[in-house]
């Protein structure tokens, strides 16, 4: 009896053990369906996950999807899409039954449910960011018809893109009115963009590459380092979601209309994206390229261009594996093969022309990422990173001069050079919680970093036709600069306020080995951010943060202004300093839904103290033409004003935004601006090229599923910028002396309108039509003639355009 007792027994917890291990083994499948809330049509390539996993999958054309594979339990299914609301719904799997979730999401106008990084350096809804994140999405960019990254920074505020330069087309963001060098351009949160490709680079980012831009205002050198003074601007390129493909061509002519300008000028893109993901969605490749064929134009029928010619072609990928749920690779490539000349006579060769600006770019760059979740709960994440970017760049900056004796043009051999330009950044993160740190739960970041940069800028030999004899090659510059950075930081949620704690420590070393210039110094730069939530719609923020810029004896102004009276080379001081800053930043924000309209609304104030800010100073021309802007450290500036963002969704056929700025920005000194000996023209205690006020508006309309249509337009306020002497004025007559110049207020408008045909299920036909600044809101007033300041510039980037596209695809 006791032997059958313990038989059965033993049989007993045998059946138990394989009941518990066939339940532990019982898998099934989360089915359902995504659909837009208000149009009621299903939503394609919506991505559906279990919260805290990487399990998961993507609607198709039908917004069906099915997730497969799924052990028993409670769980939080997440789906979500670009440009839409997040939804969570809880699901319960027992007994190996199927279950069946259906969603109805909205699509996000304001973009509040947006998730974003460049906050705190981790994925972070956007409304419990400890910080402003400003968001620039696809959807905005294909609106309004950019075609590079260039095209849309104006769709934020505290923004503004400026052209710098009509020989070769320079142009640079301004953020707060700081100029483009103390903005810290990321790419998937990485700083590849060296100091030379920040020259030209906003033309190199094609749109179509984008997901999305987001915008952080206020010193970022605690977590991002250097060159973050004003701000930072994180490209998030897309990620391969779906198997998905678009082509398209677009057609512009530049200058339509426009009195006393030659003719118009040919704009001619073509670009193309596609993804490939796998079933399992372990693995996908994106791919895009662009193709962009723009002819120089000329304003004033002088010969000489004002907006440059450029043939740009560029293509990249970024793809992904998931070894398991708990790790990740990602892989991502980028070249650029870009031409760009300026200046006259551009059939000719450079060193033929009166004047020419010229430069040939092959930029190639890259990086790779593994993410590591260190435990099944994921709650603490281990990354190591690598990137680079190597350019291979030959440039002419140069004029032709006049032989005294016979008055025949002497062709300029001299300008010639050739500069190679190496970029690598490693690092890794941790990503963690802890259950008590101080008085609370906490988030907690660490890092380190190591940026490391190579320069060198050679001047091409040539034969020197006067002394009939030979020049060699000689070096310009050959830099070497290395940054070793640390950082840490702490986030506490309190639900009803969020602390944020942190310190960066960045030792730089930057040596020039052709004149044996070095810089070196340790810098902490300090963080913290206070986030009130006041109730559900509103938040009040406060942040400090401490900033640097390190006197990097070969930067962004590489770029030299050249002309036939003049030839700007910029040096350093040999005192020069890095310069710092600390900036404070308020700001309030309140979002409503009040049924179906959705509404949004920022009020933001910044002040920035800057130490030590660089400024130039300009010598005297020598003999061959040479003006040396020296680069030397001023006693201090600040930076004050306020920024406004309003955005309105009464429905989903009709949605409005708008952005202003309004600033001022001053030295604490008077600053001589020019190159002559008379300061009482050209010293002022302004910083140059900053409008008190600037702003943006955008507003799209859809009255049916397949048309839409998009009215946008920037605001450029007065300003003050320099105008050097040399050349003729608009009525040709020579300008003898330097002054200090009050440009016109410009309002660019544009329109654009969009209607698709749908070609089967899937795939769409899409034509836009649209106006480029409708009203020719440009300058001018500009210089003529081989003796002109091509400095003097300024308003939109561009004249009246017309365009006309066409793309396929299922977007």
């Amino acid at each position: 009896m006791r032997n059958l007792t313990h038989l059965l027994i033993s049989i007993f917890m045998l059946v138990g053990m394989c009941n518990s291990v066939f339940a532990e083994n019982l898998r099934a499948s989360i089915k359902g369906k995504v659909i837009d809330v208000n149009s009621k049509e299903p939503i394609p390539y919506a991505s559906v996950a279990i919260e805290g996993s990487a399990i998961g999958a993507v609607t198709n054309f039908n917004g069906e999807f099915v997730i497969d594979n799924v052990p028993m339990g409670h769980y939080h299914v997440i789906a979500t899409c670009v440009g839409y609301k997040i939804n969570i719904k809880e699901c319960d799997l027992k007994g190996g039954k199927n279950a069946a979730i259906d969603f109805k999401i909205a699509e996000d106008f304001i973009g509040l449910d947006q998730v974003v990084v460049t906050a705190d350096r981790n994925n972070i809804q956007r409304k419990d960011a400890p910080v402003v994140v400003n968001s620039i999405s696809t959807k905005l960019l294909e609106q309004t018809s950019a075609a590079t990254l260039a095209d849309g920074l104006v769709f934020s505020p505290g923004l503004r893109v400026e052209n710098d330069c009509n020989n070769c087309g320079f142009s640079q963001v301004r953020m707060n009115g700081l100029e483009g060098p103390y903005t810290q351009i990321l790419i998937n949160s990485r700083p590849i963009f060296s100091g030379l490709a920040g020259v030209y680079g906003l033309e190199h980012i094609p749109a179509n590459m984008i997901q999305r831009v987001e915008v952080v205002r206020g010193g970022g050198s605690a977590l991002f380092g250097g060159n973050a003074i004003a701000g930072t601007i994180n490209i998030i390129t897309k990620d391969p979601v779906s198997n998905s493909f678009k082509a398209g061509l677009k057609y512009g002519l530049i200058g339509v209309g426009v009195d006393d300008a030659g003719s118009a000028a040919n704009d001619f893109t073509a670009d193309f994206n596609a993804s490939v993901v796998s079933e399992d969605h372990k693995s996908g490749i994106f791919i895009f390229g662009m193709n962009r064929q723009r002819d120089d134009w000329d304003a004033n029928e002088d010969g000489y261009s004002d907006m440059v010619k450029i043939e740009n072609l560029s293509a990249g990928l970024r793809a992904y594996r998931r070894f398991s749920d708990l790790s990740k690779l990602t892989f991502e490539y980028h070249i650029v093969d870009e031409y760009r000349r300026g200046g006259d006579q551009l059939s000719l060769p450079a060193h033929q022309a009166n004047v020419a600006e010229q430069v040939e770019h092959r930029i190639n760059s890259g990086g790779v990422v593994w993410d590591q979740y260190l435990n099944e709960n994921r709650n603490s994440k281990f990354s190591v990173y690598a990137s680079a970017q190597h350019i291979d760049r030959k440039s002419f900056y140069g004029a032709a001069s006049i032989n005294e004796d016979n008055g025949t043009i002497i062709p300029d051999l001299s300008s010639y050079g050739k500069t190679n330009d190496l970029a690598v950044s490693v690092g890794a993160q941790l990503h963690t919680t802890a259950e008590n740190l101080l008085f609370s739960p906490a988030d907690l970041t660490f890092g380190i970093d190591n940026t490391y940069n190579k320069l060198k800028d050679d001047k091409l030999g040539y034969y020197d036709v006067i002394d009939q004899a030979f020049v060699p090659t000689t070096n310009i510059a050959d830099q070497k600069s290395n940054t070793i950075g640390a950082f840490a930081q702490s986030k506490w949620d309190l639900g009803f306020v969020n602390f944020l704690l942190g310190v960066r420590m960045d030792s730089y070393d930057i040596k020039n080995e052709e004149n044996g210039e070095e810089n070196s110094n340790t810098v902490f730069s300090p963080r913290a951010n206070i986030l009130f939530k006041l109730s559900e719609p509103t938040q009040l923020r406060l942040s400090y943060a401490r900033g640097f810029r390190a006197p990097q004896i070969f930067n962004e102004d590489l770029h030299i202004e050249a002309s036939g009276a003049r030839r700007i080379i910029h040096e350093n001081d040999p005192n020069l300093k890095e310069e710092s800053s600390n900036s404070l930043t308020a700001s309030l924000d309140f979002t409503k839904t009040i049924g179906k309209i959705q509404t949004y609304l920022l009020l933001e104030g910044f002040y920035t103290d800057l130490k030590d800010p660089f400024v130039s100073e300009f010598s005297d021309p020598d003999s061959d033409g040479n003006v040396i802007s020296l680069r030397r450290n001023a006693n201090g500036a600040v930076v004050k004003g306020a920024n406004i963002e309003f955005k309105l969704a009464p429905s989903y056929k009709l949605d409005f935004q708008m952005g202003m700025t309004l600033q001022s920005s001053k030295y604490d000194e008077f600053i001589d601006q020019g190159d002559d000996d008379n300061e009482l023209n050209s010293s002022t205690d302004e910083i140059l090229r900053t409008p008190e006020h600037y702003g943006y508006f955008a507003m799209n309309w859809k009255p049916k599923h397949e048309f839409t249509a998009t009215l946008s337009g920037s605001y450029t306020g007065e300003m003050n910028i320099m105008h050097l002497a040399g050349g003729l004025d608009a009525n040709n007559i020579l300008i003898e002396e330097e002054s200090l110049v009050k440009t016109d207020n410009f309002m660019d408008l544009g329109i654009n309108f969009a209607y698709h045909f749908d070609l089967g299920r899937e795939v769409k036909l899409q034509f836009d039509l649209g106006v480029k600044n409708i009203f020719n809101s440009y300058q001018d007033d500009y210089d003529r003639g081989p003796n002109r300041d091509a400095s003097y510039i300024y308003g939109p980037l561009s004249p009246r355009t017309i365009y006309l596209g066409v793309k396929i695809g299922n977007f």
